[in-house]
């Protein structure tokens, strides 16, 4: 059976998920709570992981103008996170994750489920990424709708690597991405993660839309972007929403203009003393850095 990398895992909302409903919270006996402005934490060991709370707040300040118009909830709701000792403890825990599964988001309760690996970073990455599918999906759900994989994987990884200060592991990877290892875009928004042959080529799905959400999204085309989500959640194929926001004719029109923002982006790493193309010391192996890992994606439910 083909093995399959996701980030942070796959996200699961109460409509899909294998695991428990929530309620109004597991039955556990020991779970200690710390709250800040925009979180309320459940830590199920004694302590909780070091600075989690400041930490997540720095998390929120960053992601808040990208998210808060997809969750505008998130400027007055608090989220909840409930973070597992271990994983053995998350595995056998209420809400009964697969066996591959690093974190669970659910939408319509706000909450996300993770457990504590002793890295901090890792765990502010899957917690990044858990919330970027969090805000997202639910943004979708008010129309009963799903967005795309590749743009719902690619906004909740371009979140992930902004927990990294001195540029992440997709960005830096992105000035690596060479020609021969993209899709072509006419394909690309068509591509089905579940059908691609090699964990190779699903890493470089998720980098492609990582680079896709990343040329979309700028601050210049902040409003763009809203609006390009908000067409598809209406029903619009992704030609007619190019179109309708960005004034992108057609795939053929932003392959074009895709390929050149993806050279321009590659050549502005190495004026700054980063190389462009691939050599022999660089090997893209995400699940070295971030927070991935490799699972059977024909698992979820």
């Amino acid at each position: 059976m083909i093995h399959r990398v996701l980030l942070g895992l796959l996200l699961l909302v109460p409509s899909a998920a294998s695991g428990a409903e929530i309620g109004s919270a597991p039955k556990v006996s020991n779970w200690r709570v710390k709250s800040s402005p925009h979180f309320e934490v459940l830590h199920e060991s004694a302590w909780s992981p070091s600075s989690i709370i400041l930490e997540l707040e720095r998390m929120y300040s960053t992601t808040r103008l990208t998210m808060s118009m997809f969750a505008p909830w998130m400027t007055t709701e608090k989220s909840k996170i409930y973070i597992y000792a271990s994983q053995g403890s998350y595995q056998r825990g209420e809400f009964s994750p697969p066996k591959w599964s690093k974190g669970l988001a659910y939408a319509s309760k706000k909450t996300v489920v993770v457990y504590d690996t002793g890295d901090l970073f890792k765990l502010k990455a899957v917690i990044a990424h858990e919330l970027g599918h969090l805000y997202f999906e639910g943004y979708f759900a008010e129309k009963l709708a799903y967005p795309p994989q590749w743009l719902n994987e690619g906004l909740a990884v371009y979140l992930e690597d902004r927990v990294f200060t001195e540029g992440g592991p997709w960005s830096c990877s992105l000035s690596y991405f060479p020609k021969e290892r993209r899709i072509p875009p006419a394909k690309f928004f068509d591509a089905e993660l579940d059908k691609l042959k090699s964990d190779d080529a699903i890493s470089y799905w998720y980098l492609q839309s990582f680079a896709t959400v990343s040329y979309l999204y700028k601050p210049q085309t902040r409003l763009q972007f809203k609006n390009f989500c908000s067409a598809l959640r209406d029903g619009a194929d992704v030609k007619t929403a190019l179109w309708k926001t960005y004034r992108i004719r057609d795939r053929r029109d932003f392959a074009r203009k895709w390929t050149a923002w993806v050279e321009e982006y590659g050549s502005k790493a190495g004026k700054s003393g980063v190389s462009s193309s691939f050599s022999n010391s660089f090997t893209f192996k995400p699940m070295q850095f971030s927070s991935y890992t490799f699972t059977q994606f024909g698992q979820k439910k």
